[in-house]
This record gives structure tokens, C-alpha cells and sequence, in this order.
């Protein structure tokens, strides 16, 4: 799947596909155009039919949480 064709899919835009997948916009600009990462593909296809995808951490825990839990 392409960067291009996940936005078509999720009818989003590039901040909004970030949100969506809880990472930073930066980094999903970071992606190669042509092919994104497969466990974001996945994600993204999982979104696009209304499932709750595998593995998503929202943004919303805070540093302190995270390293409480390492």
C-alpha cells in the first residue's frame, strides 16, 4: 500500500492518518511513499473496516506511565 492510497482509504489527510495511527506526523512524512510499513498497513486496513487495530498506544499515556511500566 502506498502513503498515497492509505489517505484514500482512511479519506484523511496526512495529520489526520497520523492521529489516527497515534504517532507524530513527521513520521508518517518519513514513510517511503511507495510502500509503508507493513504493521501500519495492517493498522490502516484494520481502521478502514472499523476494527480496533493491534498494537496502537494512544499519545494520551505520559512519559511517567511508560517508564512506571518498564
Amino acid at each position: 500500500m502506498t502513503r498515497d492510497e492509505a489517505l484514500i482509504l482512511l479519506d484523511c489527510s496526512l495529520t489526520e492518518l497520523a492521529d489516527k495511527l497515534y504517532i507524530t506526523t513527521a513520521a508518517v512524512a518519513r514513510w517511503n511513499p511507495e510502500k509503508i510499513p507493513p504493521l501500519r498497513e495492517s493498522q490502516i486496513r484494520d481502521l478502514a473496516e472499523g476494527r480496533t487495530p493491534v498494537g496502537l498506544i494512544p499519545r494520551t499515556l505520559s512519559i511517567h506511565t511508560a517508564e512506571s511500566n518498564i
